[in-house]
């Protein structure tokens, strides 16, 4: 189980995600239009989504005796094909270029690296005052 230090990091994650894709949305509206701007926005959403539905599998798949986990540990591999159809749909029903899509899809990248450095300045400077 993630202690309560591992939860606040993920719910960090989850935040930063939806922080990233907003702005993202706001700064790609005036430099590419609307259409490009929501694919970047839903890309994001797609990213968050999957990044739930990763902590909620791995979470089911965690082992326990006795008890079989097949069809928990399918959809946690068939999670890659919701991803790849989710930005596949966005692409085809706004018409629109697959990069703001595949950018909007690393929001939650981007995100874990943010929540990382922002972990690692927080621990820097929680030691150098308690010293």
């Amino acid at each position: 189980m993630i202690g309560q230090e591992g939860e606040g990091s993920i719910r960090r994650i989850y935040i930063l995600t939806g922080v990233f894709g907003v702005a993202g949305f706001a700064a790609w509206w005036p430099m590419q239009g609307f259409r490009p701007a929501l694919a970047y926005l839903l890309g994001a959403l797609v990213a968050l989504a999957n990044l739930y539905l990763f902590g909620y599998l791995s979470r089911a798949i965690s082992p326990n005796p006795g008890e079989s986990k097949a069809w928990e540990a399918r959809a946690f591999i068939s999670r890659y094909l919701l991803l790849f159809a989710g930005g596949y749909a966005i692409v085809k029903v706004l018409g629109v270029n697959p990069l703001a899509v595949v950018v909007g899809m690393l929001s939650s990248t981007a995100a874990a690296i943010t929540s990382i450095i922002i972990e690692l300045f927080e621990r820097l400077f929680t030691k150098s005052t308690t010293r």
